[in-house]
C-alpha cells in the first residue's frame, strides 16, 4: 500500500500537539522505520495508519484513498488487509498458541490446506516449536511479543503497522523478527515499524539491509530523513 499525508497535524485531548503540519510518502511495497524518543507521537502515527486515531486536520491518503472519509464496507475491505503489532493488543488467553495464530487466519479470511504445517514452522522458525500448545500466560513477555508479531504477519496483509515490535527480545529474537519483516516486505507488503532503538539500524547495515529501508525521524511534529547505515 502507497502512504501519503499532507498538512497532517495532531492534537491529543490533554491539548499536545504530536504532529504538526508534517508530510509524509512512502511507496507502495516500501519498508519504513520511523525512529523516535519516547512521546514523540509515533503510536499515534501509526494508529491513524491503522483507521484508530482521526488526525486533527490534514490529509492521510492510502493507496490514494482517504481512509477517514471510506464508507463503512469499503474501510472493512481496507483493514482487512492491515496487520497490526501494538503494545495494547491482547492475546486470548483461553486459546494455544497455535490457536492464537489459526484464529487471526479464520478472522481474515486466509485459512486453508497446509495452514497447520505452515504454522508450526513459522513458529519453529520463531523458536516457539516447544509452545506450540501452550498458553500466553505460560510465555515470557519477548515470547508474547513474539506471537502477537507473527499472528499480524501469518495472512501476508498488504500492510503491516508494528509499533515499537522488538521491546523485550533478546538479540537472536530480535534478529529474527526483524528478517520476518524483511521477508513479508520482500514478497510485496509495505511494512512501517515504530522504535526508539537505534540498534535497529546498526541490525540492518550488518545484515546489508540499511539501504533497502526509509529511515525516518519523528522529532517536534515533523517527520525527517535519517541516513541508513550502510
Amino acid at each position: 500500500m502507497m502512504i501519503q499525508a499532507f498538512h497532517l497535524t495532531k492534537i491529543h485531548p490533554s491539548g499536545v500537539k504530536v504532529l504538526d503540519d508534517a508530510y509524509f510518502s512512502a511507496p507502495e511495497g516500501s519498508f519504513v522505520v520511523v525512529v523516535g524518543e519516547s512521546r514523540t507521537g509515533k503510536s499515534t502515527f501509526l494508529k491513524m495508519l491503522g483507521g484508530e486515531e482521526k488526525p486533527t486536520s490534514g490529509v492521510l491518503k492510502i493507496d490514494h484513498k482517504d481512509i477517514y472519509h471510506l464508507p463503512e464496507p469499503e474501510r472493512r475491505r481496507w483493514l482487512s488487509d492491515v496487520g497490526m503489532v501494538f503494545p495494547d493488543l491482547k492475546l486470548f488467553p483461553d486459546k494455544t498458541v497455535e490457536e492464537n495464530i489459526h484464529f487471526i487466519l479464520q478472522v481474515k479470511g486466509a485459512s486453508g490446506d497446509g495452514e497447520k504445517e505452515a504454522i508450526v514452522q513459522l513458529l519453529s522458525r520463531a523458536g516457539l516449536a516447544a509452545k506450540v500448545q501452550s498458553r500466553p500466560a505460560d510465555l515470557s513477555s519477548g515470547e508474547q511479543r513474539m506471537l502477537l508479531a507473527l499472528r499480524a504477519m501469518i495472512f501476508r496483509p498488504r500492510l503491516l503497522l508494528a509499533d515499537e515490535p522488538f521491546q523485550g527480545l533478546d538479540g537472536k529474537a530480535f534478529s529474527t523478527l526483524f528478517h520476518f519483516f524483511a521477508e513479508l516486505n520482500k514478497s510485496g507488503s509495505t511494512v512501517v515499524v515504530s522504535t526508539q532503538q537505534a540498534s535497529l539500524m546498526e541490525e540492518a547495515g550488518k545484515n546489508g539491509m540499511g539501504a533497502s529501508i526509509q529511515w525516518v525521524k519523528l522529532e517536534n511534529g515533523k517527520f525527517l530523513p535519517l541516513e541508513a547505515v550502510a
